[in-house]
């Protein structure tokens, strides 16, 4: 029942967390230029957020396994609360910066911890460990779909202060919450101490070929916020639809995420024909649709883009459960998200010279 209840506070935690960021995303340029700092400023610091969001996973990792992930998720909410008191405070291009870094720690630190302490908690039992998993991958979707409700209100009444003050509040109540449980389950507080043996451990070949054959579908996916604005603002000139589509991409994702946890079970030779059908499936669709550009042709493409955008999350999800042995619990997703940002990073500066065309 501990065990239980600790899974539902993780994935409640994420939901409310990840709502609360993107909803500060959607408010992140115009409350800072309120504030005095400029647009140079502005866009240095979100690469700052990015920068530790995504490149500090692998440390995550390793502080989680080697200190006990329920503390190294900790300090990842404290992160976040302190990301927002800094926020409020930013008047001054330093405390932006200090902000922005505490942001993308705090999300770095309790993510990644928070997928293996799921892994921690579902045992050796393979099918439980991929169904916590969608669950998590759902709710983070459900939670980035729900954010623009929040933030509208705040941004018609133009009381976007009183934005950041909600979540500054929401993280609060989410670390006091998580405090208690998260120190008294062993599952969570174990250490595995750090070794350079693990490294080949986990990054060998099976590891490098998962990602090096699912980079393309996954690198496509993440440029959703360019591919789709492109299609709808600068060749139907209907910018209206932009977040409609995001609506769309995040309810489908919600939808799809449940299901193709349950049944995507591959093994890492069936990528080597499913991998480039992925890719195939979401490139050749994208320049019929420029051939013939219109609404039904933009939603349909909306459509085929998002299932497989699930599917290949899902894919790499999956096979990264399966890699695990029990011994490299955080390292796993860190590594993984190091090594996908990497080649994401690689694939999206491509994008506008291939892509949109």
């Amino acid at each position: 029942m501990q065990s239980t209840n600790l899974e539902s506070l993780l994935l409640w935690r994420r939901f409310i967390s990840t709502m609360s960021y993107f909803a500060l995303q959607s408010v992140f340029f115009v409350y800072l230029q309120q504030k005095g700092l400029s647009n140079a400023q502005i866009t240095f610091s979100l690469s700052v957020l990015f920068f530790c969001s995504q490149a500090m996973a692998i440390v995550a990792g390793v502080l989680g396994d080697r200190f006990g992930l329920a503390k190294i998720m900790l300090l990842g909410c404290f992160l976040d609360v302190l990301a927002y008191f800094l926020l409020l405070n930013a008047d001054h291009y330093a405390v932006l910066l200090l902000a922005t870094a505490c942001f993308g720690l705090g999300n770095c630190f309790f993510g990644t911890n928070a997928r293996a302490c799921l892994l921690a908690l579902a045992g050796e039992e393979y099918a439980l460990k991929t169904r916590l998993q969608g669950k998590y991958l759902k709710v983070t979707s459900l939670s980035s779909m729900c954010a623009p409700l929040l933030a509208i209100p705040f941004i018609r009444f133009e009381q976007l202060n009183a934005l950041i003050w909600l979540c500054f509040i929401l993280e609060i109540g989410l670390f006091a919450l998580m405090v208690k449980p998260f120190s008294m389950l062993n599952a969570v507080n174990q250490t595995v101490r750090f070794r350079w043996a693990q490294v080949l451990e986990i990054i060998n070949k099976p590891f490098v070929a998962l990602h090096l054959l699912l980079f393309i579908p996954l690198s496509i996916a993440s440029s959703f916020f360019v591919i789709f604005p492109y299609l709808f603002d600068n060749k139907l000139h209907l910018p209206e639809l932009v977040p409609v589509a995001l609506f769309g991409n995040g309810l489908l994702t919600v939808l799809l995420q449940g299901p193709f946890s349950k049944h995507i079970n591959l093994r890492v030779r069936q990528l080597i024909w499913i991998s480039p059908l992925l890719a195939l499936g979401m490139i050749v669709p994208w320049f019929i649709t420029l051939t013939f550009p219109s609404i039904y042709s933009g939603m349909l493409y909306l459509v085929i883009f998002t299932v497989l955008e699930v599917y290949a999350l899902t894919a790499i999800a999956n096979l990264l459960v399966r890699f695990d042995n029990g011994k490299n619990r955080g390292f796993i997703f860190g590594a993984s998200k190091l090594l996908q940002s990497s080649l994401t990073m690689l694939v999206m500066n491509l994008i506008p010279i291939y892509f949109l065309v």
